[in-house]
């Protein structure tokens, strides 16, 4: 049985405490926060449950075994960090810190005291994700051109952090979840129109290696609660809708081919260069017909079914903390880790440079770790590890 201790118990928080107390194989001991009318609300409805505001009495009681912290973010390194010294493990909801600095602060007193970090990047423990990331990893949906999503709703106007640094985290570590990559240049552009200097509407674009490209559009000033990703595909598109009841992904045959004179679907290299020379013909001494346009560079649509998989659904949160508790048991490294946190405040970091510079893009340096013999590897191999299920101590 882990004994599970949980620091913040608002908006957010108190789902954390309603998942813990009915985990079978976790024992929810302490809830602290500020507000003691939460506190006496968990009280009355667990009241076996200790309640303080005080967090000392949380990072000093010896039958603590692991704390999630759902505080605001300028506050999660000093509590993480506190937690960590005295022997906690720690799951920290997103954004993982505020700076770069910090996040990587974090991961080291993770790694020498052999705690396990976990950032709570929610949507990578959503099913539906998991599928559509089978869907492009099969190949299905045939190589990916660009994705775009879009997080919006009225409200909840913050005061401390952007929208940016509170909505867009979920799509940024959905997109290093669903490619397997990391970005290498970010652009972005909003406007603060509530509050002076806090941008409440972020228009951010994400350049690929693979010459992917990806937007995310997240704003607190939109009259639709819009929680959408799409990915288009050489063979398929996809639309994930987590607004969505029941069905949840929608799989559409749809595509566009460009076929040469011959009529084969793999286009002229020389059409174009030829016309720009004057060079009018295709290729075979025929002129092409004017009212139809240049063979070489027809296209073909296809206008296929719309399919919707039947998607086995459970709350993404509730799998989020049974993968806590179970890498705290088997000493695995959690797929959403330090470095995965890290990674995601990077491109945070550079996105807020790009704002400054009027939305020009700015290169994303690489997350690889360089302390001890993993030091030359990248995210995406040490988080691929995860899933082999290595201990800690082999890992370090």
């Amino acid at each position: 049985m882990i004994n599970v201790a949980i620091v913040g118990c608002g908006n957010w928080g108190k789902n954390y405490v309603r998942n813990f107390r009915e985990i079978p194989d976790a024992r929810l001991l302490v809830c602290c926060d500020k507000d003691e009318a939460r506190l006496k609300a968990i009280k009355e409805r667990y009241p076996f449950v200790r309640v303080t505001r005080n967090f000392n009495e949380v990072a000093n009681n010896p039958k603590v075994d692991a704390v999630v912290i759902a505080t605001p973010p300028v506050t999660h390194y000093p509590i993480a960090r506190t937690c960590l010294l005295r022997g906690k493990h720690v799951l920290i909801e997103k954004p993982f810190t505020v700076s770069t600095e910090e996040a990587d602060q974090l991961v080291n007193l993770a790694e020498k005291g052999k705690r396990v970090l976990m950032v709570g990047h929610i949507l990578d423990y959503h099913p539906a994700l998991r599928q559509l990331k089978e869907y492009i990893q099969s190949g299905e949906l045939g190589r990916i051109y660009y994705i775009y999503a879009n997080r919006t709703s009225l409200g909840i106007v913050r005061d401390d952090v952007s929208v940016m640094w509170d909505k867009a985290p979920h799509d940024i570590a959905s997109l290093l979840y669903l490619l397997d990559d990391e970005p290498v240049y970010v652009a972005a552009k909003g406007q603060a129109f509530i509050n002076s200097g806090i941008e409440d509407v972020i228009f951010m674009t994400l350049k690929f290696r693979n010459d992917i490209i990806a937007n995310i559009h997240v704003s607190w000033l939109d009259p639709c609660k819009v929680s959408k990703t799409t990915i288009i595909g050489e063979k398929k598109m996809v639309v994930f809708d987590d607004a969505e009841a029941l069905e949840k992904i929608r799989i559409y045959n749809k595509g566009v081919n460009r076929k040469n004179g011959n009529g084969n679907g793999n286009g002229n290299e020389n059409g174009l260069a030829g016309a720009v020379n004057g060079n009018y013909s295709n290729g075979n001494g025929v002129h092409p017909d004017g009212l139809n346009g240049f063979p070489e560079f027809q296209y073909t649509y296809s206008y296929g079914d719309v399919y919707i998989p039947k998607i086995k659904m459970s709350e993404p949160l509730k799998n989020q903390c049974l993968h806590f508790l179970e890498c705290i048991r088997e000493q695995k490294r959690p797929m959403t880790d330090g470095i995965n946190g890290l990674t995601v405040v990077k491109v945070l970091e550079r996105a807020e440079d790009s704002l400054r510079s009027n939305g020009e893009y700015v290169a994303i340096e690489g997350t690889g770790y360089g302390l001890h013999s993993m030091q030359k590897a990248s995210f995406v191999a040490r988080a691929r590890s995860l899933w082999r299920g290595f201990r800690l101590e082999k890992i370090f």
